[in-house]
Formats: C-alpha cells, sequence, structure tokens
C-alpha cells in the first residue's frame, strides 16, 4: 500500500501537530477541499493502522495520531524515504504538456509525451484537445502529423509569451524571488510532482541563463542611475533568461514589425548591445540585432523605483500623463468616498507606473502580475474600482487594459485608500449573526469590541430576523455571523462562536481593506439630523422605562425551575391572563434566551413575551440555590437570577439596551453588584452604565 505524494503531506501534518487538527485546516494546507481530504483519511488511517498506529478522531475537535516524540521522528522519516506513486493529475499533465510542447520548435512524438506522463496515447490526445483553448490566447496552434507527432504553430514572440505566462501560472512569486537571487530550485516543495513539474517549467528558460541577466541590468541601472521596481526586475530576469535560451537553441525573433521603428539607436540601446558584444566571456552563440532590439523595448517598458537626484515629475514630461492620472484618481475617489486628491505618493507612483503601462500596452508587451488572482479574491471591491479607472485610460489612450494591469492598478488605489483611512479613526457599524444563545452570542459581542475598537456592534440578531434592506437603510457597514449567510448586498465576516486568531485576522482584514458599499461619495454615513435626535429621543425614553420597570426581591423561595418561573411570572405580570402567558414563554426556550454563569453561581434570563409591555430588568436572590439548565441542556446550581424582559414586538434600540446591560454583567464587576450589594447600590451602577451608554448614542449622531 503505497501513498501519494498527497497523503504525505497530510500525514506529515498530523506529525507536526500534537493536537487536533481539523479537516478543514488540512484541507487549506494542501490546497483541496475538505471532501478529497475526507475521501483520502480512508487510504491513510488504513496505511496507519498496519503500522499499528490508531487515528484519533475526536467530535468538534478534529483528528491526530498519538505518538511520543521518537516515535514520531521514526514515522517522519519513514515518509520522507518512502517512494511515493507518480500519479498526475489532469491540470498536472497539462501543464507538464505546455513546457514540453513550447520548448520544441520540432514535431514531439506522442509516444515520448506518453513515457513522460505515464498515461494512453487517448489521454494525450484528449489533453491536447483542452489544450487549445489556452494555446489559443497566444493565437498559438496545436498541429497533429498522423505517425509523427505533434507541434505547436505560431510566431516566436507568441511562443514566449506563453512561455512567460507559464512560468508565472506555475512558479509561485517567493519561489520565482528565491531561485532568481539563489539560483537554485533545492528548496522548493518536498513534493516530487511539483518538483518535476517546476524542473520542467525552468527548462525552458535555463535557470544558468539567470546570473547573465542580472549582470545587464545591474549594468543598465548603474549607468542609467535608476533601479528597477522589484516586479519589473523578476520579469526582465525572466524575459532575458527565456530570450537567452532560445537563442542558444537557435529560435530567433525574425520580425519585430512596426515596433522595430519604436526602438531609437539611443543610449539604453547602444549599452544593451554593447554589452553583448565586449563581454570578457563571449557567448558560445549569436543574439541578433533584432533580439537586442526587442529587449530594449522591454527595458524601456520597465517600472523605475528610484532614478537617483530626479523628481519623479522629471520623468512625466508630459501634461497628458499627469492630467489622466489626476483622472483617474478622481474616479478612485468617488468609487471608494476616501479623499485622494491631495496623496501626493499615489499621484506619484501611480504616474510614474502609468506612463509605463500605457507603454508596455502599445507595444503589445506581456503584463504579468502573479497576485491578479489573489488581488481579485481578497479584494474584490478594490478590483472593482480598479476597472473603472481602466475604463476610463481605454477611452482616454485607444488601448485595451488587461486584468493583469487592472490589478497593479489596485494595489495602488488600494495603498492609498489605507493610507488615508489609517489618518483618522474609522467606526464600523456591524450586527452580529448568531444562532447561539444570547449568553454565548454576548461574550463574542464582547470579545469583537474589545480586540477592535473600531467596530460598534450595533445590536444581535437571529438569521430569521435579518433585513438586509433595513440594515442598510440603518447605515450597516458589514455583518459578523457564526453561520454562512447568502447575502449579496452586503459584506458579512463568517466566524467561530468563540473567536480565535484566525477569526481575528480575517476581521482586521476586512477592516484593511474596506470600502463602503451601501454609501454614494459625498453622502455622510449617518442619518439626517431630525432622524438622529428622534432616535435619541426614542432610546432614552426606553432607558428611562427600563428603570422604572426594575425589581429587587431577596429570600425567594424556590427549589426549582417550575416554582421560580411561578414566581417570576407572578412579579412582572398585571393579570392572570399576562402571568399564564409570561409563565409559558419562560417555560418556551426559544423565547427565553438562558445564560449560566457557572463561577458566580448566577442565571441570566431573557424573556421576549407579549405579556411585557416595556422592557425592565428583575433580580432574584433566592434563600438556597436550584439546578438551572441552560438553552443546550447544561445544568449549573445557582442562587441568583436575573431576568432582562422586553416586549415580544419590539425594535433594535430596545434590542441594542439589553445587549449592553447583558454584556456588562457578564464581563464587568456589575455582576458581583447583582450578586451581593443592596438594592441602591445596584440602582447607583445600573444609572452610570446608562448614562454611559445614552452619552455614546449622543455622540455616535453627533449630538453634543
Amino acid at each position: 500500500m503505497k501513498l501519494t505524494p498527497r497523503n504525505k503531506k497530510m500525514i506529515l501534518l498530523l506529525i507536526e501537530e500534537n493536537n487536533y487538527i481539523t479537516v478543514r485546516y488540512i484541507a487549506e494546507m494542501v490546497n483541496v477541499s475538505s471532501r478529497t481530504v475526507l475521501r483520502e483519511l480512508i487510504h491513510i488511517e488504513n496505511w496507519l493502522n498496519n503500522k499499528g498506529i490508531v487515528l484519533e478522531k475526536k467530535k468538534g475537535s478534529g483528528i491526530r495520531i498519538n505518538l511520543r516524540d521518537k516515535e514520531r521522528e521514526v514515522l517522519k522519516n519513514e515518509i520522507k524515504s518512502e517512494k511515493a506513486d507518480l500519479v498526475y493529475s489532469p491540470e498536472q499533465r497539462l501543464t507538464l504538456l505546455k513546457a514540453e510542447l513550447l520548448k520544441n520548435s520540432g514535431i514531439t512524438k506522442l509516444y515520448t509525451l506518453t513515457k513522460l506522463l505515464e498515461v494512453t496515447e487517448s489521454t494525450i490526445s484528449t489533453d491536447l484537445d483542452k489544450l487549445r483553448t489556452w494555446m489559443d490566447k497566444f493565437s498559438l496552434k496545436i498541429n497533429k502529423k498522423p505517425g509523427l507527432g505533434v507541434y505547436v504553430e505560431g510566431n516566436e514572440i507568441s511562443v514566449r509569451s506563453a512561455i512567460i505566462t507559464l512560468i508565472y501560472e506555475q512558479v509561485h512569486e517567493a519561489e520565482l524571488i528565491n531561485i532568481i537571487f539563489n539560483k537554485t530550485i533545492e528548496t522548493f516543495n518536498l513534493d516530487l510532482i511539483k518538483t518535476r513539474i517546476n524542473r520542467g517549467i525552468l527548462d525552458i528558460m535555463d535557470i544558468n541563463n539567470l546570473v547573465l541577466a542580472k549582470q545587464l541590468l545591474k549594468n543598465v541601472e548603474n549607468q542609467m542611475g535608476c533601479q528597477f521596481a522589484d516586479n519589473s526586475y523578476i520579469a526582465l530576469v525572466i524575459r532575458i533568461s527565456v530570450t537567452l535560451h532560445r537563442c542558444l537553441m537557435s529560435m530567433f525573433i525574425n520580425d519585430i514589425g512596426d515596433l522595430e521603428k519604436n526602438v531609437p539607436k539611443d543610449k539604453l540601446y547602444n549599452m544593451v548591445k554593447e554589452w553583448f558584444i565586449s563581454r570578457e566571456k563571449p557567448l558560445s552563440y549569436t543574439v541578433p540585432d533584432e533580439e537586442i532590439k526587442y529587449l530594449v523595448i522591454h527595458i524601456r517598458g520597465a517600472e523605475i523605483q528610484e532614478r537617483q537626484g530626479r523628481d519623479y515629475k522629471q520623468d512625466i514630461k508630459d501634461l497628458k500623463t499627469l492630467e489622466l492620472t489626476k483622472e483617474v484618481i478622481y474616479i478612485a475617489e468617488r468609487e471608494t468616498g476616501i479623499y485622494l486628491e491631495d496623496s501626493e505618493k499615489l499621484l506619484k507612483g501611480l504616474a510614474v507606473h502609468l506612463k509605463m503601462a500605457i507603454y508596455r500596452i502599445k507595444m503589445h508587451l506581456d503584463i504579468m502580475n502573479p497576485l491578479l488572482e489573489d488581488i481579485k479574491d481578497m479584494y474584490p471591491d478594490l478590483f472593482q474600482t480598479a476597472e473603472k479607472c481602466a475604463s476610463f485610460i481605454e477611452e482616454k489612450e485607444s488601448i485595451i487594459v488587461p486584468e493583469d494591469e487592472i490589478a497593479y492598478l489596485a494595489t495602488h488605489i488600494g495603498a492609498a485608500v489605507k493610507e488615508e483611512k489609517s489618518k483618522t479613526l474609522q467606526l464600523y457599524r456591524a450586527v452580529v449573526v448568531s444562532t447561539n444563545d444570547i449568553g454565548a452570542a454576548q461574550l463574542l459581542v464582547s470579545e469583537i469590541e474589545r480586540v477592535f475598537p473600531s467596530i460598534r456592534i450595533s445590536s444581535i440578531i437571529s438569521v430569521m430576523d435579518m433585513d438586509i434592506a433595513q440594515l442598510t437603510q440603518k447605515h450597516i457597514d458589514f455583518i459578523i455571523t457564526t453561520v454562512e449567510l447568502q447575502v449579496s448586498k452586503l459584506p458579512f465576516i463568517l466566524v467561530n462562536p468563540i473567536l480565535n486568531e484566525a477569526d481575528k485576522r480575517h476581521i482586521r482584514d476586512v477592516l484593511d481593506n474596506f470600502l463602503p458599499v451601501n454609501v454614494n461619495y459625498g453622502r455622510l454615513r449617518t442619518a439626517q439630523f431630525k432622524e438622529k435626535l428622534d432616535k435619541l429621543k426614542r432610546y432614552s425614553s426606553y432607558v428611562l422605562q427600563f428603570i422604572d420597570n426594575f425589581l429587587f426581591i431577596e429570600q425567594v423561595s424556590a427549589n426549582n425551575d417550575e416554582v421560580l418561573n411561578h414566581f417570576i411570572s407572578r412579579s412582572l405580570s398585571k393579570g392572570a391572563e399576562d402571568r399564564l402567558q409570561i409563565e409559558t414563554d419562560m417555560r418556551n426556550k426559544e423565547q427565553k434566551g438562558t445564560a449560566i454563569l457557572s463561577r458566580k453561581r448566577m442565571v441570566l434570563y431573557h424573556l421576549r413575551s407579549k405579556s411585557v409591555r416595556e422592557p425592565g430588568m428583575t433580580v432574584l436572590r433566592l434563600k438556597g440555590s436550584i439546578e438551572s439548565t441552560d438553552k443546550s441542556g447544561n445544568v449549573q446550581k445557582a442562587d441568583t437570577f436575573i431576568v432582562l424582559s422586553i416586549p415580544a414586538d419590539t425594535d433594535n434600540s430596545v434590542l441594542e439596551l439589553i445587549n449592553e446591560i447583558t454584556r456588562k454583567i457578564i464581563s464587568s464587576d456589575f455582576s458581583m453588584t447583582l450578586k451581593q450589594s443592596g438594592r441602591e447600590e445596584i440602582i447607583i451602577e445600573m444609572n452610570a452604565i446608562l448614562d454611559n451608554l445614552i452619552q455614546s448614542k449622543a455622540l455616535e449622531t453627533n449630538i453634543k
């Protein structure tokens, strides 16, 4: 029973962790779906069982292998030394096919491909058909010659574009940086298939040419007094390495067409040509003048990070580019709602970038952005803003801006937006959607507001009560939820009921890159002044009702929940009908959210009933203690019971009020005041909490 490379990865993850790890975590680490992990765990468990190792499973925690350190080390060495079956996935086969076909100028036999990939000719033919769409993007055709094999038809410029795209598609940026600066691929992923694919791809550029490429660029930087931006430097190193390798193989660019007239025989051209001619160790192959001109076009189109002793306005001599940049910034302002006009850094960086980008597009040069998919996935709002900026550029310059360039625009705009937002404290309004009981939900709210002072949780709502239109009207920025939502108009952040470090990072990422989605440019995020006053007036009236409906009763005789419920219903009702309704609602766990504060021997009830007319709080201290059961079935002895009661049909202001009191009971010393102090002390502290709440609401509405 052999392991696949992915099986090995999964077992190594289990070896590295003493604690339980989840299927979701494994899926993220090996870049597959949770379903795939579950399927492969069957094979892994059988393999482990054959070695006398048990795969322990714990519901809600995950899986682990329980071994001593020495046993873990032995297993790790065995995993690494075992030869894995090389089984290529369909995607991996396509990658190797691309590399194999692009590196050969002639015909490749189908037999050669079947041996390379260890599949049948029929499978190869199917894969070649799938490959045609990708090749079409570069105006390349896959031709089959019966009895001979297969070859790629197209001009050399297109072939090189395909080669460079393949490199960017398959080799991670960090790996590119490593091989460029360290000239090694030994630090690649230990996955044998991944290493073989990477080697196949890098064969088409020959990493031995990296040194020559870096020498040429260093010569250009020194003589021109400039420094290439990192992404441009990497792109040029790859471009030069591919060029040199193709020249070594006598695969030349024969005609650069109209591009040639854009290559003046100036200082840059003479410098590059001289570098090739006057080398101490001449190259063993010819680099024709046509190739040198094409390299010069790419070097001229590279983005400069720094030009010694020069102001950026010297690099942007034409007012046209500056005006274009200002218009792009204005569009970004309008879309993000963030004032950017005074950002000199954005104007400078974007102007220099746009000048080079427009040149590259007009010269039909490749624009590669290895972070394209990450930017689209992680910052969709920014990417959408950049698309609108790109549409304006396309109209003004009569060009088509590719997605890779749009992603670069998004990074420039995003950096400026983030910097502007950091200058002022931005407050975010959010709601929490939770399927847990009110106590657990309130703990989540307390932790969110403790870790993120800029987030104001407006209320806790259920999935059933969620009204997106109403939330948008109330200027809610986003939803924090413990359950997956089908929401399109408001962004939501999915977190665990107990906030973990991954959740905190997720929330932090959202805040760092947040763009308001339910406001228009120039509109304030708060409601109109009259609405603010009405809301504050309404809120104040609920606070007064809450104070008026405070009950404090000591020495209550109750030996079980039933007796206590009867006592509470009698205390809160004004008649027999109300008493029966409240008693029914107290028994209904859906109506009565229960939180047990076990260390304090306290129970907090949230009662929502149509027989409750106004919000209020009741504090009951028992003579003894009774067992109480929460919504999840947990049982605990308690001697102090707090009932926060509200009408069945109430608005969010009442819910906010109850949430704030709940927060204070759960997370502050107020709970001990309720448990140990007298009526007057409780009222004084309760009034202080409510006073602070009213003050914060007044500040929220900008009323002094």
